[in-house]
């Protein structure tokens, strides 16, 4: 049984919830707030995703904001062109097709090709590899290789190889997630194309000091700035750049390029390359 001592103290609880419940209910029905049915809509059309790409913490966020001011120039960069499409249909808008773009890795100092420094047995994760020390390689600009930027992925586009991240282009939704995990700074965002040519190195050391730390290494040697025949690419702080609006993809520059492994890469959107066939 229940002691008579308990009576007062239970029947006391059970008035300060029946008294918070009652509080609560007017509080939520005074302050309610009715959602626009539109913004509804716009929400389940986005891929929920609420990585932040647009701009806007929430995929809710960004469809709020889209409802209310109907800004054309607004986008989603994991949704693409045809999601950009839904949208304007369901708004009444003209949407601004968004530019596709792409995650690159700047480095190609995978294990065998990059110094190292010590073998790390820390931590797995990239920036306490480089909070203890440079990090695992001599290279400070380079690929830690523990794979930190992997976990922010929520499609699944990257992976460790061989000491490296590999980013599956196909995947990849250019979401931008990868980019504030990396502590070196060795990913980038480039625009998604049928061919791009990059400089798959970001080291800022002068070019026996890079060349000592890694077989891939650009040494800046201006070879490829003299050849380009549309001076696409500069040095900037001991390091070739390859502006992609400029660049046509004519190779002249990888024939040059004096590095033990081609600091300068070609890489094909096979997806895009077989869709050009097929037209």
């Amino acid at each position: 049984m229940i002691s008579e001592a308990f009576i007062p103290a239970v029947t006391s609880l059970g008035a300060v919830a029946l008294t918070l419940g009652v509080i609560i209910h007017f509080v939520s029905q005074k302050f309610h707030v009715e959602e626009d049915p539109m913004v509804t809509i716009i929400n389940g059309i986005l891929p929920g995703v609420n990585c932040g790409a647009c701009g806007y913490p929430s995929c809710n966020q960004f469809a709020e904001v889209l409802v209310e001011t109907k800004d054309s120039s607004m986008s989603c960069p994991v949704g693409g062109a045809d999601l950009a499409t839904k949208l304007g249909d369901t708004l009444g808008i003209a949407m601004a097709e968004p530019k596709p773009q792409i995650a690159v890795l700047l480095c190609q100092g995978s294990n065998g090709v990059a110094r190292q420094t010590a073998e790390y047995l820390g931590i797995q994760d990239c920036w306490a590899a480089t909070q203890a020390y440079v990090g695992p390689k001599v290279c400070k600009y380079s690929c830690v290789g523990l794979g930190s930027c992997i976990a922010y992925c929520d499609f699944g586009a990257m992976k460790l190889e061989n000491g490296l991240v590999v980013i599956d282009k196909d995947l990849c939704t250019g979401c931008e997630a990868c980019i504030s995990a990396c502590p070196t700074g060795v990913l980038t965002m480039q625009p998604k194309k049928t061919e791009r040519y990059f400089i798959a190195c970001n080291s800022h050391d002068k070019g026996a000091a890079a060349k000592k730390a890694c077989d891939a290494a650009c040494i800046a040697c201006q070879k490829c700035v003299k050849v380009c025949p549309e001076e696409a690419i500069k040095i900037d702080n001991f390091l070739a750049v390859i502006d992609q609006e400029k660049c046509n993809a004519c190779g002249k520059c990888i024939e040059v390029c004096p590095t033990k492994i081609n600091c300068i890469r070609l890489e094909h959107d096979l997806k895009a390359v077989k869709q050009k066939q097929a037209s």
